[in-house]
């Protein structure tokens, strides 16, 4: 039985990557690992007890080894002292843990072999693609495709309403992202979804003759499988109401 990514875990992993002044892509990329890391948490692995994590550990291990795959890089040391204060929370101002010091050392090897740990309940599978960048590139595409296939100049200023359905888009990928379902479709299929619900709710057409032509151009799909993927992760998260 798969254990569920719960509502704190997901506040510590946004508030340990603001902490760490992590961008997006680095946050999404160690939620859709550590939800793996709990999806692979079989009663069977849980009873052997040999790959079972401390959750805080795990959720740190996770951000650290995103801030890799998304070069971000951040020491070990920050991860640590991230870690500790928010798992140590009190009202006491918090005391940065000093390199060499017994906890830190000990936090140090944990971290170690942890992320040795880590690797192998992933199965070394720490690919991953997020539907954020697939946002950018249609939306991008959508916005000159009307001038004869002529991008615009990177100084030009952008449509307001561009902005508008990329705000919105942007954000239905976070909670996609929340809600653990970035590897249950391809991610180019999820940026096409967010985006014709951001459309929808910004009260604007497709620029298409329908959803069918337009999902063939942008998202290499058909418009009844966008359809589908949509309405299975409506059925998840809340979209935003159609204006």
């Amino acid at each position: 039985m798969e254990r569920k990514v719960l509502s704190d875990e997901i506040g510590y992993l946004r508030k340990a990557s603001r902490l760490l002044l992590l961008p997006t892509s680095t946050w999404a990329t160690g939620t859709v690992l550590f939800h793996r890391y709990c999806n692979a948490q079989t009663d069977v692995q849980l009873k052997q007890g040999g790959d079972k994590l401390d959750p805080h550990i795990a959720m740190m291990l996770c951000l650290y080894l995103a801030t890799k795959i998304t070069e971000e890089p951040r020491k070990q040391r920050d991860i640590i002292n991230i870690g500790h204060r928010l798992a140590n929370q009190t009202a006491a101002p918090y005391a940065v843990l000093q390199v060499n010091s017994p906890l830190f050392n000990s936090l140090r090897y944990t971290m170690t072999q942890g992320e040795l740990i880590l690797m192998r309940v992933l199965g070394f599978n720490v690919n991953v693609e997020l539907p954020h960048a697939w946002i950018a590139t249609i939306i991008y595409g959508m916005a000159w495709w009307p001038s004869n296939g002529d991008p615009p100049d990177d100084t030009e200023a952008v449509d307001v309403r561009l902005k508008r359905i990329t705000r919105i888009a942007w954000r239905l990928a976070n909670d996609v992202v929340v809600a653990g379902l970035v590897d249950r479709f391809p991610a180019r299929s999820i940026a096409a979804v967010c985006i014709v619900a951001a459309l929808d709710a910004a009260g604007e057409t497709l620029p298409a003759k329908g959803l069918d032509e337009w999902a063939d151009m942008w998202a290499k799909s058909t418009g009844s499988r966008i359809t589908r993927i949509r309405d299975t992760i409506e059925r998840i998260i809340t979209f935003p109401a159609a204006a």
